[in-house]
């Protein structure tokens, strides 16, 4: 690589426009896998993404080996990436053969895809890790210092760019559900308002008798509401009734 500086630059602008609507996270995996994968060649890379329970999940990997002993390790629960999750710390040029006491099936799985040594790089910000990035190297290979800082920098840039845009998603879907009640509230308002002005009763007296239409006839009280503005809820009928004082 000519010139780090220009690399790394060029790559931390692909991982952090957050901004565009075509981000995704699986692209933004995707991008940190090939872009890591040029900065530690001959190595190989991975990704591994934590669902909302803390498993790993195979997100994203320059190669299909690759892929294939990261799915491995994220079906299994165990290996360097598996290790760098739940520590958040580096996991570094680990032989494969000196992991077998720790990790059997993994280390196996390892030595038959051809892999020799391993490491992997926790993807965090600040105290949240959301995943890992494992590099799998042939025998003999080393990630030395300054290729770790390197990728450690794109994977906690990565880390950043997707919580962000789980953020984003997150707030534009509390503000829908904000919206959608907002909405309901309006509705059901109205609603009462004919009830009560049709039967000469008090709001509160025509919301419950919403209420009760809605649960006898095993509907929800919004789809009440709209049925009653648009005068489909019959006056006569008992469900809608006032109820009788004792």
């Amino acid at each position: 690589m000519d010139n780090r500086e220009l690399w790394l630059a060029e790559a931390m602008v692909e991982l952090a426009d957050t901004g565009s609507a075509g981000f995704d996270e699986a692209a933004c995996t995707r991008c940190l896998a090939m872009r890591l994968a040029e900065l530690l060649d001959p190595a190989e890379v991975a990704v591994l993404i934590a669902d909302g329970s803390g498993c790993l999940t195979a997100a994203a990997a320059s190669t299909g080996r690759a892929l294939d002993l990261a799915s491995f390790e994220g079906s299994h629960g165990e290996g360097p990436g598996t290790r760098c999750y739940r520590s958040a710390r580096s996991v570094l040029n680990e032989s494969v053969t000196a992991t077998t006491a720790r990790w059997p099936r993994f280390a196996a799985a390892a030595r038959a895809a051809g892999f020799a040594v391993v490491s992997s790089l926790p993807m965090r910000h600040h105290e949240e890790t959301i995943g890992v990035v494992s590099v799998l190297g042939p025998d003999g290979y080393q990630v030395g210092d300054p290729e770790t800082g390197l990728a450690q920098v794109l994977a906690e840039a990565a880390a950043i760019a997707i919580l962000k845009q789980r953020v984003l998603r997150q707030n534009a879907r509390t503000a829908e559900q904000l919206r959608h009640a907002l909405d309901s509230r309006v509705l059901i308002e109205q609603a009462k308002g004919i009830v009560a002005a049709r039967l000469g009763i008090a709001p509160a007296a025509a919301f419950e008798i919403l209420r009760r239409y809605a649960r006898r006839r095993n509907r929800t009280l919004i789809d009440v509401a709209c049925a009653t503005i648009r005068g489909e809820l019959p006056v006569n009928d008992p469900a809608t009734a006032p109820r009788a004082r004792p």
